[in-house]
């Protein structure tokens, strides 16, 4: 007899093993706190992404404030070091 044929007790025998050593309401809970587990991974890394990208336009935003103000400070100086070269010159 090979390993695909069934004999009619097949059924039963597989029924009593999982109500005897592995009780069905254990194989349901662990079934479905399994399931809860993946989807709320699934959810999480949804909003995970999300707050990502948020993230990289926030960045974005702040180095593109960072160059103007870099730039703004580079012309105050200038200025200054202009204003200061004016006040050193004898007149």
């Amino acid at each position: 007899m090979s390993q695909y044929e069934s004999q009619p007790g097949d059924l039963t025998r597989i029924t009593r093993v999982i109500d005897m050593k592995l009780p069905l309401t254990w194989l349901l809970g662990v079934a479905f706190a399994a399931a809860a587990a993946f989807a709320s991974m699934y959810f999480k890394l949804g909003q995970l992404g999300e707050d990502m990208t948020d993230l990289k336009i926030t960045v974005k935003a702040g180095n593109g404030q960072s160059a103007t103000i870099q730039g703004e400070i580079a012309i105050l100086k200038f200025r200054l070091e202009n204003l200061e070269a004016d006040k050193r010159q004898p007149k």
